[in-house]
């Protein structure tokens, strides 16, 4: 539990000190989220392709050998690993809510119980060479399902700003006028992200302006719930990597009863 929430400061600090750094400084920042989603991805990817040879091939196949995963693997990983990275440096840049620093903190203790039990119950049923990712899958997608519904069910009754008298080359300068950052290329991906956010807003209430006010709020909502998923899905994996770590693959399975046993 204090890994989750010392990798939590680390996150905290960097949506602090981010848009101060230079290129340099963000680059590492970047690789910092890099590496461990690289780790992940790879470990999981190649879990999977275990569980896919293991049904499709026998095992003194030589097959085997040149399937299991490789630098052409690593590599395709590495690139969604570097998009997620991306994603989550772009949201921390862009600040998160002070509310939702609360949530995770809040579900931290959660995650630590839910981690156990959810290997304890799977323990009985999953096969053991393959509980680790499978119970670790389970809980990232149901967190994630939870957060993503909550945090932008909460966004939904933000207020939404007004673009009905603009056009969409205004829309997009508006959104994209007020990003500062001291790193040059953080400044053009922040720019680039709010000009995307403008260039949604306006599209929604354009295109779907014949709708009730609560029509044009879900359309709002289904934004909000892109936005919200570019940072928490990336940062629940790295709550499940640091979770590994901590914790380990290993995990006590109840034995169970031989048939021939009294």
């Amino acid at each position: 539990m204090l890994a989750l929430l010392a990798l939590l400061t680390l996150l905290l600090l960097i949506d602090q000190w981010l848009t101060r750094l230079g290129d340099g400084a963000v680059a590492a920042a970047w690789l910092l989220l890099w590496l461990p989603l690289l780790a992940l991805l790879f470990w999981r990817r190649r879990m999977a392709r275990r569980a896919w040879l293991r049904v499709h091939l026998r095992r003194e196949s030589p097959w085997v050998g040149r399937l299991h995963g490789g630098l052409v693997m690593l590599f395709g990983q590495g690139l969604v690993a570097g998009a997620l990275a991306l994603a989550l440096l772009i949201s921390l840049a862009r600040g998160v809510p002070s509310s939702t620093w609360i949530v995770l903190v809040l579900c931290v203790p959660l995650w630590a119980k839910a981690w156990s039990g959810t290997r304890c119950y799977l323990g009985r049923h999953a096969s053991e060479e393959f509980l680790a990712v499978t119970a670790a899958r389970l809980l990232v997608w149901g967190a994630a399902a939870l957060l993503l519904l909550g945090l932008a069910t909460w966004g939904l009754w933000r207020p939404l700003p007004d673009l009905g008298e603009l056009s969409l080359f205004e829309a997009v300068g508006h959104f994209s006028a007020s990003q500062e950052a001291q790193s040059p290329l953080l400044r053009f991906l922040l720019t680039l992200t709010a000009a995307l956010d403008g260039a949604r807003h306006w599209l929604a209430q354009h295109w779907f302006e014949g709708l009730p006010g609560l029509g044009l709020r879900l359309v709002a909502w289904m934004v909000v719930l892109v936005q919200e998923w570019l940072f928490v899905w990336p940062s629940l994996l790295l709550w499940e990597a640091v979770s590994h770590v901590v914790y380990g693959h290993a995990t006590a399975v109840r034995t169970q009863p031989s048939p021939g046993a009294n």
